[in-house]
């Protein structure tokens, strides 16, 4: 079944599923990859990239970091909802509630996502509530962006993904408007609502196609728009990741995952060659430095949305842990109830 047509799909594919679950655990491998070597300078070729754990923060072998968590609100609350519905409000008040708890006791958070979750926890206790609401996340995310106009962060793009699953059974309008609500709830600058759409369309593509391409989504922007970020994707595919070491900015991110994956094209016929390319995406994506969890997370999305859960390496799988006392075998049981087919529309 091919993405790309309008109108509503009356059931996923078993493969579908799987790519769909492939999106999930190699988000979370990337997350974990990188997490020993975020804040640190690129890393040379003549080095190994492991899933070691310790770094900055002292991460577990295999444990993931804010941006699985963040993306585990997310699907939790489209488990939980009638249809699997992320723009119904209690759903979104959901997400909201269990961000600001996740946010009181992790090691880890973007600057900007900490900013609005401060400001809605204050906004929420102004107006008698003892945890925020989604109303409050989105008010707190406009006057972020009034006192900070030029951050355009990528906290929103490395959870994107989240909002894709929900939405595979609806229309392409819906699952743009799907994944810009939930961005909106922390970013609004409209560099990181255009990356959200322009890569959650991409991995709906992939998990619907079996193809990767990250211009699927141009049509959903203005024409200006479009333009400057075909540009970028141009530039992605022209330079290896280590050049957009300004990874923090939710472009720099973008380009540094594409470029991971692009430059890896075409992918390769059998299940171990496959698995090679994610391994070099992943670990190419830890190479540029910096937000190496996250670039490595975003990559992971995709290319996995691509070939699948088992194209991650067996050893990364068993590995991999995390907030909220999940392992791969709760991560992916959660992604499977966000794909129950007794619920699709």
């Amino acid at each position: 079944m091919d993405q790309g047509t309008t109108g509503r799909i009356a059931a996923l594919t078993e493969r579908q599923r799987e790519r769909a679950l492939g999106a999930v655990v190699a988000a979370a491998a990337g997350d974990a990859l990188g997490a020993p070597y975020e804040f640190l300078a690129p890393i040379a070729d003549s080095d190994d990239v492991e899933m070691t754990g310790g770094g900055v923060l002292d991460w577990e072998p295999g444990e993931w970091t804010d941006d699985t968590s963040l993306a585990i609100v997310v699907l939790e609350a489209a488990a939980a909802h009638p249809d699997h519905d992320l723009l119904a409000d209690s759903a979104q008040d959901q997400i909201a509630r269990d961000w600001y708890t996740w946010s009181l006791g992790t090691p880890d958070i973007g600057a900007l996502t900490s900013t609005v979750m401060r400001k809605a926890a204050a906004r929420a206790l102004e107006n008698g509530h003892q945890a925020p609401r989604a109303e409050d996340f989105r008010a707190a995310a406009l006057s972020a962006h009034e006192e900070l106009p030029l951050v355009a962060g990528n906290g929103a793009l490395m959870r994107t993904y989240a909002s894709v699953l929900p939405s595979l059974s609806r229309t392409d309008a819906e699952a743009v408007r799907t994944i810009d609500t939930i961005c909106r709830l922390t970013h609004v600058h409209r560099d990181a609502t255009e990356a959200s759409i322009l890569w959650g369309m991409a991995v709906r593509h992939a998990i619907l196609s079996g193809k990767l391409d990250v211009r699927v989504g141009l049509k959903h922007l203005d024409a200006e728009r479009a333009g400057a970020w075909l540009t970028r994707i141009e530039e992605a595919e022209s330079a290896p990741p280590t050049t957009f070491r300004r990874n923090g900015w939710v472009v720099g991110a973008f380009q540094a995952a594409w470029s991971s994956i692009a430059l890896q094209l075409p992918v390769p016929e059998g299940k171990f060659a496959q698995r090679e390319m994610l391994s070099r995406v992943l670990e190419n994506a830890v190479r540029t430095g910096y937000d190496t969890d996250t670039v490595a997370c975003v990559a992971g999305a995709l290319i996995g949305a691509a070939l699948g859960p088992k194209a991650v390496p067996p050893e990364w799988r068993r590995a991999l842990f995390g907030w909220p006392g999940y392992e791969l075998t709760e991560l992916v049981g959660l992604a499977r109830r966000v794909l129950d087919p007794a619920q699709e529309v």
